[in-house]
């Protein structure tokens, strides 16, 4: 059995791993379809778009990953 503080830091990284890159695809993929649908940007798919963003720099940054030129950004 995992020892309760162990647990704490793995289900952390687990979310952080696994979770926060999963919901930044989601938010941006959303944005990008509302976009698809109404034919212009609105203040909802900017939103989404900026949070799918935000959430993809905090994956990187707390992977450790430093050069964001080398992957396509989430557009």
């Amino acid at each position: 059995m995992i020892p309760l503080l162990a647990r704490k830091y793995l289900y952390r990284y687990l979310i952080v791993a696994i979770g926060l890159p999963i919901l930044a695809r989601v938010l941006a993929s959303a944005g990008r379809s509302l976009e698809k649908r109404t034919g212009k940007d609105n203040v909802v798919s900017k939103g989404l778009k900026s949070a799918g963003r935000f959430a993809q720099r905090r994956a990187e940054k707390s992977q450790g990953k430093k050069d964001r030129s080398s992957q396509q950004p989430i557009r």
